[in-house]
């Protein structure tokens, strides 16, 4: 009896999903055009429709079939699993019909093509949940598709044409454009024929005393080993060859090295000093902690090298102005003057002053998890406050320093607009790459420099995301302790404090001289209070502002949805590729942008793919390179959320969308609203990638202030530069102003009855 009963309902119910997206797949395939008749996304060629391509495109037919069979199967009685296993062949056959025709047809892709790709794409998704291929839903399977595709196409596609574009010549695959470039003087020089000396055996010599020296120091320390001994020495014979080399050659390679140490030493040292302030401080200066740190990374980190033109430049105000007047008089205003800020000093300066906040917030967080009870227990013990910094709250911080150091050298060494304004003509590889395009217009070049980059950067990333987050030390131990953070020893407190206050001022007076800069005639002659250079920025200055703004909220929203929905993916559900997917989303965050450019310029300049001169692409560069945020703050609001919760839902029947929308969402709204508001800022501030991307219709913010700089209008620049910094100012109030009206109300529905 039971049998009679349910087998003819689970065959005869029909499969809703599978009709309609097989039905929206038949309908955009038929009544939407194909192919654009060029760049613009709204101008589509004639006789490009469905309908109109039936009879001359048998590809065009078989997809209409295919989807037609796909709603066929959604009402033909048959069991769900079933219907699971012939949507995974017609939703495969569909993607692979959809492609074949773009491929062949060489056009710019229309709306249609999209609508077939992603509707078989959700078809097939459907049917690996149904099927069991996938142990989830039809949405969250066809979630991970849809998302894979992304990565594919807008990640990992891109960074393959650099690939592809170094070692592929006009259509033949050549290893010139590699040698060429990687033996140029520009890239790497290490015996130069200027000097007598012969740099290689230098530095040669300097790695084996530098071996000796550490293998001596080795066997004075007990016990002695052999094993110890030569991984000793051969690490410090190492180390003294690289400093070598590094001091010695000339080059791109060796200078964005070069800096990316010095930037990682001295910004991640001064963001664990800031952070030992902001924990151990009894000083009150520490509470300017919070607005200065903030302030470097809400606006883009070349208007620290605007401001140091206007501070110590040839006619800077410290040079012309306080310098020349002061007890050092002449000697020191002719020493600026020579233009020491131009070059690598000036962009170490600035890049330092960028990156110092965001080693300091990494490593806020490593400080404030420390246990006190333990620092507590080893005073007792009679260590004193220096002993137990050393011992202690050093040996704990160490791998958050490494963190905060990676990141730091990672910024450094993708970096683009520093080395523009204050680099002084000295090669760097992010500026190399951007010359290699613009200026010696050879793609081939730019692409070897980009692979170089590209190894560098991921070689870092890769470190700091197996190496350095297996390595920490558990403070925490479940049982509740009282003791408070020591405070630190008062000399060094006072110290820190004095490093503080000097590095505030020097942020308050660069970032003041680009305000005053703005409304002043003509700096370093003409001190003349004026609003030309504010009235000078009409008509363009405020269109490419108002372009970014507009650009930057249409991506905001995307970003912050797709970085909810991976982290939500590989936080919850288990797939096959699930750490492929989510390192795939990551890695544009690790890649430069001047690397991605490029890659977005080679893959999207011809072809199906033709989207370069259009909004749509820089769009989608800022949704993509900023994604990686929202997965992060996604990943850790939901691992604070309770499984059960989800749980409950799906067992009151509440499919996915439901739950996520209900349940899931409304818990991450703090989450949610900060990757937002970071995606519209990063989005904002953005240069390296979409220096290639930009053209005259669709200029932005950015580049238009990197433009006037070069251009000699360092009034407008600096206009330009002071509204979008009060702008972002605006945007981060706002945002802690509406996280602190949803924290009250969360707290007021806590204590209602």
């Amino acid at each position: 009896m039971a049998r009679t009963i349910a087998l003819p309902l689970a065959r005869s119910a029909p499969n809703a999903t599978l009709i309609v997206w097989g039905g929206v797949t038949l309908l955009g395939s038929l009544a939407l055009p194909w192919s654009r008749a060029g760049r613009d996304l709204f101008v589509f060629a004639p006789g490009s429709t469905g309908l109109e391509l039936l009879r001359g495109a048998p590809l065009v037919v078989a997809v209409a079939v295919t989807a037609a069979l796909a709603i066929l199967i959604g009402t033909v009685p048959r069991p769900l699993w079933e219907r699971g296993r012939l949507a995974v062949g017609l939703g495969v056959i569909g993607a692979v019909l959809t492609l074949g025709y773009l491929y062949g047809a060489g056009q710019p892709s229309g709306p249609a093509a999209v609508a077939a790709l992603f509707g078989f794409l959700a078809i097939l998704g459907g049917g690996m949940a149904w099927s069991g291929m996938l142990r989830t839903d039809a949405f969250l399977a066809t979630s991970i598709l849809w998302i894979a595709a992304f990565v594919l196409l807008f990640i990992l596609y891109p960074l393959w044409t650099v690939l592809q574009a170094s070692v592929l010549v006009k259509g033949a695959l050549t290893l010139d454009a590699v040698r060429s470039t990687l033996k140029s003087p520009a890239f790497f020089l290490l015996n130069n024929p200027g000097t007598p000396r012969n740099e290689t055996l230098v530095a040669a010599a300097a790695g084996i005393t530098a071996a000796a020296a550490g293998g001596l120091f080795r066997l004075s320390r007990r016990p002695v080993t052999i094993g110890g001994v030569v991984r000793w020495t051969a690490g410090v014979g190492v180390l003294g060859w690289v400093l070598a080399v590094l001091y010695l050659a000339f080059g791109a390679l060796r200078n964005s090295v070069l800096l990316a140490i010095v930037v990682g030493i001295a910004a991640t040292a001064l963001g664990f000093l800031f952070a030992l302030l902001a924990e151990r401080s009894r000083l009150r200066t520490k509470q300017l902690l919070g607005p200065f740190s903030i302030l470097p990374i809400i606006t883009p980190p070349f208007v620290l090298g605007l401001a140091l033109i206007y501070m110590f430049g040839r006619s800077g105000f410290v040079t012309k102005e306080i310098v020349a007047f002061g007890p050092l008089g002449a000697a020191a205003s002719g020493f600026l003057a020579t233009g020491v800020f131009f070059g690598p000093l000036g962009v170490a300066v600035a890049q330092i002053l960028a990156y110092a906040p965001i080693a300091y917030l990494v490593l806020q967080g490593v400080v404030q998890a420390m246990d006190a009870a333990m620092e507590e227990a080893a005073e007792t013990l009679g260590a004193s406050r220096w002993h137990v910094l050393r011992t202690v709250i050093w040996p704990l911080a160490r791998p958050g320093i490494a963190n905060a150091f990676l990141l730091v050298a990672i910024e450094s060494l993708a970096d683009f607009g520093n080395p523009i304004i204050v680099g002084g003509g000295v090669p760097f590889l992010a500026t190399e790459v951007f010359f290699a395009i613009i200026g010696r217009f050879n793609p081939s070049e730019a692409a070897v420099y980009g692979v170089v980059l590209l190894i560098m950067t991921l070689s870092i990333f890769l470190v700091q995301r197996y190496w350095i987050g297996r390595r920490f030390y558990v403070t925490i131990t479940g049982k509740p302790s009282a003791a408070r953070p020591r405070p630190l020893p008062p000399a060094l407190d006072y110290a820190a404090s004095a490093i503080f206050l000097g590095w505030v001022l020097l942020i308050l007076a660069l970032y003041g001289s680009v305000f005053v800069g703005s409304v002043t005639r003509l700096w370093g002659f003409d001190y003349t209070l004026t609003l030309q250079h504010i009235r000078a920025l009409s008509p363009t200055g405020w269109q490419v502002f108002w372009t970014s703004t507009k650009l930057s909220a249409y991506a905001a929203v995307p970003s912050m949805l797709l970085g909810f929905l991976i982290a939500y993916l590989v936080t919850r559900v288990d797939f096959p590729g699930r750490n492929g997917l989510e390192f795939g989303s990551m890695l544009s965050f690790a890649v430069p942008g001047t690397v991605m450019g490029i890659g977005y310029i080679l893959a999207f300049n011809q072809g199906a793919l033709l989207l370069t001169g259009t909004e749509l692409i820089l769009i989608l560069a800022f949704v993509f390179r900023n994604m990686p945020v929202g997965i992060r703050s996604g990943v850790a609001a939901i691992h604070q959320i309770d499984r059960s919760l989800e749980e409950a839902s799906t067992m009151l029947r509440a499919n996915s969308p439901t739950t996520l929308r209900r349940i899931v969402m409304p818990l991450m709204v703090p989450a949610l609203l900060s990757g937002l508001v970071f995606a519209f800022v990063r989005a904002m501030t953005a240069i390296s990638q979409v220096i290639f991307l930009i053209t005259p219709a669709h200029n932005l913010a950015t580049t238009q202030i990197l433009s006037y700089v070069e251009y000699g209008s360092l009034g407008r620049g600096a206009a330009l530069a002071s509204l979008l910094t009060v702008f972002m100012i605006a945007v981060v109030l706002a945002l802690y102003a509406i996280n602190r009206r949803l924290d009250t109300r969360a707290a007021a529905r806590a204590l209602m009855p």
